[in-house]
């Protein structure tokens, strides 16, 4: 997945104001560095979303963020509806700008009753970045920060940059993110060991090495723009959540045109299509073959009935004609029907307990009613059950039961 990595001016976006950004093709290796306007940044373009770009990562820089330790209360943790009010009175004394005006972030997995790191930043600078981001037709998936605290206590980082003409030493550790000043007294106070790894960007190495003595690793704004690419830390928290909704909506809606109109997912489009059709091809020839086999199986049903009677003028119901025709054999012959009364008689009497004798009985049109029978609900489920099984149906009645069935 192609991802582009954009570092948020700490002016702030203006009309015409350079972004540095990162094109990596698969978030994990160095692409494409460089910095272009607004309307120019891949994934801008002309207001839309290129075939390329499908995932946009806002960098905020080291000097932009303070990093604070507190300890969560009992019940807060990193979706707790009132995090930010607590957040505001555990960091009211550490803070040099009104809680209002800035944004807070907590550390990814932060649960409640631990100690946990929050970086914070200026809401409304940040706000205004995405403001005109959304309003280039960027739609930013996560933010990040450019350097996190060490979860270690010997984890510490030495990096020297240059931030906006300035050079900066930016010290890594389990104590948080300090930019210092790069100079002699920031090295003398440091006292960074002499074999401890120490980067800096090509543009303050010569600086570096000169007032740290030593040589440096050379490390560029783009390679730690990748690496803070790939963090966990997201920074859109708190009251930036329904912003973040948002983005990830016009996001989908981005990726739905690419899949319906960039050139690059024809062959896709045309496979699907393709799919759909032979589906709908394969579901109406079995369709077709069942309506001929019931067809078929109809029409041998009728055969029967026709063969074995052949009286029979019009085929309307094969199997009721054919009970019909059964039954008036029977009668004909003096032989019982599953009907007659003396059947129904001895179906009940062979199923139904001993204790239910009707007090009468009437039979008419091949159902037997038995007035005065009254089951209990355990033994007339029985019953009834027992009765289905051999071709009867019993029905309950105010005045007692109704059996009818067989032929």
């Amino acid at each position: 997945m192609a991802t582009l990595i954009l570092t948020l001016p700490r002016t702030g976006l203006q009309a015409g104001t350079a972004l540095d950004y990162v094109l990596s093709p698969d978030g994990k290796s160095l692409g494409m560095a460089s910095s272009a306007p607004l309307g120019l940044l891949p994934g801008a373009t002309a207001g839309k979303t290129t075939d390329r770009v499908t995932d946009t990562v806002l960098l905020v820089g080291a000097a932009q963020l303070s990093w604070h330790r507190v300890q969560l209360p009992k019940g807060v943790s990193g979706n707790s509806a009132r995090l930010r009010q607590v957040l505001e009175g555990l960091l009211e004394d550490q803070l040099l700008d009104e809680p209002a005006a800035l944004h807070f972030a907590l550390e990814p997995g932060a649960a409640k009753e631990t100690t946990a790191w929050v970086a914070v930043c200026d809401k409304a600078w940040l706000r205004s970045g995405l403001q005109a981001l959304e309003a280039a037709g960027v739609t930013v998936a996560r933010i990040v920060p450019e350097l996190v605290p060490g979860a270690a206590p010997d984890a510490e980082q030495l990096t020297a940059i240059e931030n906006g003409g300035q050079a900066l030493l930016l010290h890594v550790s389990a104590s948080g993110v300090t930019p210092w000043p790069l100079q002699a007294s920031t090295v003398g106070r440091l006292h960074w060991p002499a074999d401890a790894p120490l980067r800096a960007e090509p543009a303050v190495a010569a600086l570096t090495e000169q007032l740290f003595g030593r040589s440096v690793v050379l490390q560029s704004r783009a390679e730690r723009a990748l690496e803070a690419g790939q963090s966990d830390w997201d920074l859109a928290q708190l009251d930036l959540v329904n912003n973040q909704r948002s983005r990830s909506l016009k996001r989908l809606g981005v990726m739905g045109r690419e899949l319906l109109q960039a050139p690059r997912w024809r062959a896709a489009r045309w496979s699907v299509l393709a799919l759909v059709v032979i589906n709908l091809v394969g579901l109406n020839v079995r369709a077709g073959a069942e309506r001929t086999a019931l067809q078929a199986q109809r029409k041998a049903i009728d055969t029967v009935l026709t063969s074995t009677f052949p009286g029979t003028q019009v085929v309307v119901d094969a199997p009721v004609q054919m009970q019909r025709a059964v039954a008036a054999l029977q009668q004909n012959a003096g032989a019982l029907g599953g009907s007659d009364f003396e059947t129904l008689l001895g179906a009940w009497a062979r199923t139904a307990p001993t204790a239910a004798a009707p007090t009468g009985m009437d039979f008419a049109n091949g159902e037997l009613r038995l007035q005065g029978v009254s089951l209990p609900a355990p033994a007339l489920a029985e019953a009834t059950q027992s009765l289905k099984a051999q071709g009867y149906t019993l029905n309950t009645t105010p005045n007692g039961l109704i059996l009818k069935g067989g032929l």
